[in-house]
């Protein structure tokens, strides 16, 4: 069975900007390239997993969060570093573009992406990490019985407050300490 790293985008690969809108600005976090390759020679396959209200809300278009998912993986393909999968949520239950103003089962901490990203792989949940920023990253680890890690990059300092089970969670200050500590498979 394949074991997954699966990273949430904003603040913990990406720069975190509210409601990134145009996928020219998409910024990396220093460090990313160096911790997903590691990553990848460790032996484990990556998957993006990122919840994007700003569609529901109409801050960006459908399109443009299209454009964003190309863009990442392309950046990364041109450094020689493959993203095994991308899978985004573009609703949120007080949206106001009617369409992806609803309550999904693929927003973040549900397992929607999570289940489909399975359906389309063989993955080892006990063995595959869930790496984000946020309270909502290390719940939805707990709730597919991954292992949950907490970097406080972006929103991770103060939502590190948030966490509760912290004897059940790893964290790190950056993705790339976080590629360091992991055993190759």
């Amino acid at each position: 069975m394949k074991k997954y790293v699966f990273l949430d985008r904003d603040g913990t690969v990406c720069v975190e900007k509210e409601y990134l809108d145009d996928y020219k600005k998409m910024e990396f976090i220093d460090g990313v390239e160096k911790a997903l390759k590691m990553i990848k020679q460790k032996g484990y396959l990556v998957i993006i997993i990122t919840n994007q209200s700003g569609v529901a809300r109409g801050k960006f278009s459908i399109e443009e969060a299209e454009n964003q998912k190309r863009y990442f993986i392309d950046y990364f393909l041109k450094k020689g570093i493959k993203i095994d999968g991308y899978y985004y949520c573009p609703h949120h239950p007080e949206g106001i573009i009617k369409e992806f103003a609803i309550d999904c089962d693929c927003r973040k901490p549900k397992a929607g992406l999570i289940y489909k990203a399975i359906s389309d792989n063989n993955i080892d949940l006990s063995n595959s990490y869930v790496v984000g920023d946020k309270k909502i990253d290390i719940e939805l680890a707990l709730n597919i019985g991954a292992k949950p890690v907490l970097v406080r990059t972006g929103y991770g300092i103060e939502e590190e407050k948030k966490v509760l089970v912290k004897d059940k969670i790893q964290i790190f200050d950056n993705l790339y300490k976080f590629a360091l500590s992991l055993k190759e498979v």
